[in-house]
């Protein structure tokens, strides 16, 4: 007799009505998981423009194929222009909606209003987006306690690794200070000058291989990790916002500082770091010496040290993306939804 399995425990359980928003490379991994289909009850998925009603066989399959292309939603021929959240918001009662739009920093919009909007209307969220919690977080936890809605957002930080529960686990402990490295796409391009290419050659390196944000900014002025760093920092009670955070721009070093650190036995690391007793959250380019467990972190690995009460250390390192793997830990938070008490 086969051993029942989490899935099947949790496919037993109704299945809540769901919304996807954003059909990029997060949502198109999530599309094509047969978990978020039979978990849930999809009612639609909506991009910027519009969207679509997801009623209907034929209608999934065609979504589905089109997950597996670089076609947009908008190319889909029942895409509806301007089919909006409010469209689903009755339906969407008691349900969940997935978020996998871009970050918008810099001025928290729409981004932090569509979460408050979902919570207000008990509609649980499980995101992979970091802008209302590296800019809002209270204001989202408290939300999510008024409305006794679910809020899942492990995919926020180091997506492949669960940072954000080992945060939740040290919670009420002493802890002196977070040593970080939260960006991939930094180390990559670290790398890559140690190996002898300039900056230059090396950002159009990541960009070919699709690892740069759109607004290269976001990785090599520190904004990711700062946002990064701001949410674990709230978990653990810091009452920080993403514009705290001291940022120095990655490429403050020069590629001989990089190649002569390596020389002497060192790297350079974009370091996120928080000490508690007083100093400030920090993203900047660092010298690690060998034997620090963040010496060795590279490619798409991200690394977290916490130094505790009596100088203890707990250390974790793990995958970061890529996208199929934010798509799964968004199912891990819908498997906690789905058995936690509200």
């Amino acid at each position: 007799m086969r051993k029942q399995s989490v899935i099947d425990m949790v496919n037993e359980h109704h299945r809540p009505p769901s919304l996807l928003l954003g059909f990029g490379n997060v949502g198109k991994e999530l599309v094509l998981l047969d978990d978020f289909w039979n978990m849930t009850e999809v009612l639609g998925i909506l991009s910027s423009s519009g969207g679509v009603r997801t009623n209907g066989k034929e209608r999934v399959e065609a979504i589905r194929e089109a997950a597996k292309t670089s076609a947009k939603l908008s190319d889909l021929p029942f895409f509806q222009k301007w089919l909006s959240i409010s469209d689903f918001i009755d339906e969407l009662s008691g349900g969940v909606a997935f978020i996998t739009i871009p970050p918008s920093y810099y001025s928290g919009e729409p981004n932090i209003s569509l979460v408050l909007n979902f919570l207000k209307n008990g509609i649980s969220i499980i995101t992979a987006d970091k802008t209302p919690f590296a800019l809002a977080y209270s204001k989202v936890i408290e939300a999510s306690r008024s409305s006794k809605a679910f809020i899942g957002y492990r995919a926020t930080v180091a997506a492949g690794t669960p940072f954000t529960d080992l945060a939740k686990g040290l919670r009420g402990r002493s802890i002196a200070s977070i040593k970080s490295v939260l960006n991939a796409t930094t180390n990559f391009l670290l790398s890559k000058v140690e190996e002898g290419k300039s900056w230059e050659e090396s950002l159009e390196l990541a960009r070919t291989e699709k690892l740069l944000e759109p607004d290269p900014r976001i990785d090599v002025e520190g904004i990711d990790s700062a946002a990064k760093l701001t949410i674990i920092s709230n978990i653990l009670g810091k009452g920080i916002s993403l514009w705290d955070v001291r940022r120095t721009p990655l490429f403050s070093v020069d590629e001989e500082m990089v190649r002569r650190a390596l020389k002497e036995g060192k790297r350079y690391k974009y370091i996120a770091s928080y000490s508690f007793d007083g100093g400030n959250p920090t993203v900047s380019p660092q010298l690690i010496q060998k034997g620090n467990p963040l010496y060795d972190v590279r490619g798409n690995y991200n690394g977290i040290l916490f130094e505790l009460e009596g100088s203890e250390h707990i250390y974790l390192e793990g995958p970061a993306g890529p996208a199929w793997r934010t798509a799964r830990v968004m199912i891990t938070d819908l498997i906690e939804m789905l058995y936690s008490p509200r």
